[in-house]
């Protein structure tokens, strides 16, 4: 009997929507000082709530799967395979976009450049590292994503290993890379938000106590709270309880997680068009509120189309992809996209099932 995991899916859901209201009201001109622009003010922390969900749903996921360090080209190519292929699809569109509107009548920017160096490096996802643009701003927590992963795959043994000390261990290094190397385009100032969802997931498999858990997230808030400020800690601990702790039934709104990966890269260039081109002509209260509710509805509906068209067909040929030495029972296409959301988002990254 399998089932979706709700809360992880409510909590996509949020985080994506949250990013998006953010850019829409505080991303541009439409809005003047005041309360609706205000609402949308704390929207990016969504970015990282999707850190914590990976931080959880990947070990979990390969934990699930029978996981070796055998299977890391194996692991890779099956990201590749869920992420690539929506990720390249909007990389298109934004670049069409910008070229269209540029031909655009009244048209008083500048004429859209991209380089080919710039857009190869999006292939590794290493722009920042690089120092090159993103074609969509929201790109830079794919790659930090990316880098987790790769880390993941590589030490993954060490956060299910049976002693404690090499668990403990392993975690307290990431907290002191976290400290070390500050670098925002680099994973490892980000290590303690996916370490507070690594250990949900040790506690969700039993690896550790509920009284460990609090306590590890106690040490990773604090050092949250250090190095990106008290904020992004509350929202880093809060997200880790609750997927411990609180379980969302799966309705009609938690589907909007199944098209967070969708609507985190589409919301840029299709609703912040539709508030681009309403910020010439809404100039009263109702109006903006219009512009936001076209700017919402678009973004949703064209989530949609890319997650039937893309997204979807891309989840399956990942879970086409097995773990050679896995001697886990066989997955279930609804159980093995677990591991193929990202938030993100990150993961940026449909169904969460459980047995």
């Amino acid at each position: 009997m399998q089932r979706r995991l709700g809360t992880i899916d409510g909590l996509r859901g949020l985080a994506a929507f949250s990013v998006a209201w953010f850019h829409f009201t505080n991303g541009g001109t439409l809005l003047p000082d005041g309360w609706l622009k205000a609402s949308g003010h704390y929207g990016w922390v969504g970015v990282e709530m999707f850190f914590v969900i990976s931080g959880f749903i990947i070990p979990y996921s390969l934990y699930r799967s029978g996981y070796r360090s055998s299977d890391f080209g194996f692991f890779l190519i099956k990201r590749i395979a869920r992420l690539d292929p929506p990720y390249f699809a909007d990389i298109l569109l934004v670049i069409a976009l910008s070229y269209l509107v540029a031909l655009a009548p009244g048209f008083h920017g500048e004429w859209p450049h991209y380089t080919w160096t710039q857009l190869l490096c999006h292939v590794g996802y290493i722009n920042s590292i690089v120092g090159k643009p993103w074609v969509n701003v929201v790109f830079w927590s794919l790659g930090i994503e990316f880098q987790y992963y790769v880390t993941i795959g590589v030490l993954f043994p060490l956060l299910v290993n049976r002693r404690r000390t090499v668990r403990f261990g392993f975690l307290a290094v990431l907290m002191l890379a976290a400290i070390l190397v500050r670098h925002s385009s680099l994973v490892f100032c980000w290590f303690p938000l996916f370490a507070a969802g690594i250990l949900t997931f040790q506690r969700k498999v039993n690896l550790i106590s509920t009284r460990t858990l609090l306590a590890g997230l106690a040490a990773t808030g604090a050092v949250c709270w250090f190095l990106h400020g008290h904020l992004i800690s509350i929202v880093v601990v809060a997200t880790a309880l609750t997927i411990q702790f609180v379980h969302i039934p799966t309705s009609r709104l938690t589907n909007l997680g199944l098209i967070s990966y969708s609507l985190y890269l589409l919301h840029v260039p299709i609703g912040g068009k539709i508030v681009n081109i309403g910020t010439r002509f809404a100039h009263t209260l109702p109006a903006q509120v219009l512009v936001l509710a076209a700017a919402v509805a678009g973004s949703i509906f064209a989530s949609i189309l890319l997650y039937r068209l893309v997204e979807l067909p891309s989840q399956r040929l990942s879970s086409s992809i097995r773990y050679r030495s896995s001697h886990a029972e066989p997955e279930s296409a609804p159980a093995l996209l677990v591991a193929e959301r990202l938030s993100n988002p990150t993961d940026v990254m449909p169904h969460a099932t459980v047995q």
